[in-house]
């Protein structure tokens, strides 16, 4: 079960961790209000955070593929 760790970074089922600025977070979930958006974290285990409808909904991870984010922390 992915996790979303307060404020600003998420963890996939695979134990990957990505950080961002609360900022970032916070301008994602206002514009993910109108349409889907994704926030990818770079480096070489890149995993890409999808938000909709203002929340972050689950992270495409290139092991495990889709990671549903279920839970906050």
């Amino acid at each position: 079960m992915a996790i979303e760790l307060y404020p600003s970074s998420f963890r996939c089922d695979c134990g990957h961790e990505s950080h961002f600025s609360e900022n970032t977070i916070r301008d994602m979930k206002k514009i993910s209000k109108r349409k889907r958006e994704m926030l990818g974290d770079g480096g070489d285990n890149k995993h890409t955070i999808v938000f909709f409808h203002g929340k972050a909904i689950e992270i495409i991870c290139p092991k495990l593929k889709i990671c549903l984010i279920t839970d906050s922390e």
